[in-house]
């Protein structure tokens, strides 16, 4: 008899557990399948509710940590004992002509205001909310019938440790009233500083028609809203888009697991690390673009509803961004978009990084992006970079070549602050927020064009007493050129004069800030020497009409004489430096500043190197009159008189 193979006979039992497994298998494609064409599905994201980040950390609990620590994050708060950072103990503040006290209440914190002539109390305004965490924090009232809210008088600087009132945080000079930036939220602050704002103005209609019957309208001051917000500060949903729909959609354990094995699934929430360079760089720009509305149709349902953007789409197609050659809305302000602008159409505030990475080549064909380089997920929360995107890091990742030419390339000393890419490519010159930052506007430096721009030089930036002449047959040697060009000086200053020493007196509010402040960057100066000259020119700025230059001007010159402190250079300003109030009264600003320079006077400088003829100094390091007198003629210009509308 032939063997053969086995045979397999199914009994009732096996055909049973085969039509089961088939069942089951069946049942589960099905169950993917619509777990797969449920999260796919279309959405129309601006229909879609908020529900706050709370609701995020349910799930995503490192990623919701992460968040939690940043400064978006703190933003914007209900006023409490853990949100609020100033020091509400009663001192008498009396900048601009006012007299206000921050004191503590028994239900918070308020302003006391008073009559400065007669000591009066006029009113105890409570802080309903507080506007940022990292380098200062402001303070909102609220109307007492409607969800107004305005910004008061003074702000709690981190830095300085001190009270500022708000007409010297911005480049405003000392005739400002003292009302003069006090402003209401809900019209501007609320759509960047919270997440799904909807300012829901309630008589914008009504003040439109008394302006049209001939009636006076202070706009400012009687707008009234009924504002509402999905998030005080910049949560999850700002950047992801609003998440109702993805909770609901993650409430049945099939689709958590399908979304989770093929990451991005869920069409109804923006992963911005998955959309193409142009569209994450939009979910940034919705705050840091500087940016109008098309129309006055589209003001006005931002206005009532909020914006309309939502993450995952194209940022243009809601808003205008702006250029220097953005019409401006009014006729009494030609000037008032292109101000924000240097002279090559280059962004000189901070919250127009968009438009400047916008302008790099680099970023062209999608090549960088706002989120290569920042993150909100990890590294410091302040500038947002982890540790990888530090220092050169984040730029050699794509100029290795550049890199390995070394000195060749940067034509300075491996490992010095002139080697280092940004201060080449991306010195700051932007001014904001009672700093200046750099510029996202990555670029070769060109003496030329920068100074007839009137805009910082990375070279002068270091260099910052010499002249562009100097600095342009410097680059020229070093190849970045092919031959010395002739530098003009847009604010019509005398091109042989130290760039940052000539703007600190003869360029508009914006130029004098940067000036002031790159002065006090000591760690970038060639030389501890190359800070002499610097400080009769900063102790002439402490005279400025504006705070805001004074301030500048003010500390670095005790970063310089803190850095001078211990050589043979030691100046030892320090003691006549401290009472200096760059919003303290002129007579008394005066008087200190007089002994500041008596002290720097005083100071024997028989073994000191001589300044050089672009300082404009004598060898006594004395500013000569007739220097000082064409500065400030060209500073008074009438077309340096600008409001850059921060």
């Amino acid at each position: 008899m032939t063997e053969g193979l086995p045979v397999r006979r199914w009994g009732t039992r096996s055909l049973m557990t085969l039509a089961i497994t088939i069942i089951l298998l069946i049942s589960l494609a099905v169950i993917v399948w619509s777990a797969v064409r449920t999260l796919g599905e279309p959405v129309n994201h601006a229909e879609i509710a908020y529900t706050g980040s709370a609701v995020c950390a349910d799930c995503h609990v490192a990623r919701h940590e992460s968040w939690h620590r940043t400064y978006h994050r703190t933003m914007t708060q209900d006023a409490n004992k853990q949100s609020v950072v100033g020091k509400f103990d009663g001192r008498s503040l009396d900048a601009f002509g006012g007299l206000v006290r921050p004191v503590e209440t028994e239900t918070g914190v308020a302003f006391q205001y008073f009559d400065a002539a007669t000591g009066a109390e006029q009113a105890v305004l409570p802080v309903m909310r507080t506007v940022g965490s990292h380098r200062y924090q402001q303070y909102l009232t609220r109307d007492a019938n409607s969800e107004t809210y305005y910004r008061l008088h003074y702000l709690w600087h981190m830095e300085d440790q001190r009270w500022v009132h708000m007409n010297a945080v911005f480049l405003g000079d000392d005739a400002q009233g003292f009302d003069a930036q006090v402003t209401t939220w809900n019209s501007n602050c609320v759509f960047c500083h919270n997440t799904g704002p909807q300012p829901k103005v309630n008589n914008l209609n009504a003040l439109r028609e008394r302006a049209r019957a001939g009636e006076s309208v202070n706009v400012r001051e009687e707008l009234r809203f009924d504002t509402q917000v999905a998030e005080l500060g910049i949560g999850c949903e700002a950047c992801h888009g609003p998440g109702a729909t993805h909770v609901q959609r993650m409430a049945r354990v099939d689709r958590r697991l399908v979304a989770k094995l093929v990451e991005g699934r869920d069409s109804s929430i923006v992963n911005p690390q998955r959309l193409s360079g142009a569209r994450a760089n939009d979910v940034c720009g919705a705050c840091h673009a500087g940016r109008t509305l098309p129309s006055v149709a589209a003001l006005d349902q931002w206005m009532m509803d909020g914006p309309s953007f939502r993450p995952g789409e194209d940022l243009k197609g809601h808003l205008t961004i702006l250029s220097a050659h953005t019409p401006s809305p009014s006729a009494a302000a030609p000037d008032l978009f292109r101000n924000r602008f240097w002279q090559d159409g280059s962004p000189r505030l901070t919250a127009y990084e968009y438009q400047g990475l916008e302008a790099s080549a680099c970023a062209m064909n999608e090549d960088l992006t706002c989120i290569r380089c920042h993150t909100m997920h990890s590294g410091d929360p302040a500038g947002m970079l982890p540790q990888a995107n530090r220092g050169d890091a984040a730029c050699v990742r794509c100029h290795q070549d550049v890199k390995a030419k070394g000195e060749v390339h940067t034509g300075h000393k491996a490992g010095s602050v002139g080697s280092e890419c940004m201060g080449c490519h991306m010195p700051r010159a932007v001014y904001g927020v009672m700093t200046v930052h750099r510029t996202h506007l990555i670029a070769i430096p060109d003496v030329a064009k920068d100074v007839a721009a009137g805009k910082p030089n990375a070279c002068l930036n270091c260099h910052a007493t010499r002249s562009p002449q100097w600095a342009s047959v410097q680059t020229a040697a070093r190849h970045f050129s092919t031959e010395a060009a002739s530098p003009q000086r847009h604010d019509g200053a005398d091109p042989a004069l130290a760039d940052g020493l000539a703007a600190l007196i003869a360029g508009d509010p914006v130029r004098q800030a940067l000036a002031a402040f790159e002065l006090g960057q000591v760690q970038q100066a060639p030389s501890i020497q190359d800070l002499l000259p610097r400080v009769p020119w900063l102790i002439e700025a402490l005279r400025d009409d504006r705070p805001a230059v004074r301030r500048f001007a003010w500390k670095s010159l005790k970063l310089i004489d803190s850095t001078l402190a211990g050589t043979p250079f030691a100046l030892s300003l320090q003691a006549s430096l401290e009472p200096f109030d760059y919003t303290g009264a002129l007579q008394s600003r005066e008087q200190v500043r007089q002994n500041i320079l008596d002290t720097f006077r005083a100071v024997n400088k028989s073994d000191w190197p001589h300044p050089g003829p672009a300082t404009g100094l004598d060898g006594q390091y004395r500013l000569g009159d007739l220097t000082l007198s064409v500065l400030r003629d060209l500073g008074a210009r009438s077309d340096k008189q600008i409001d850059v509308g921060e």
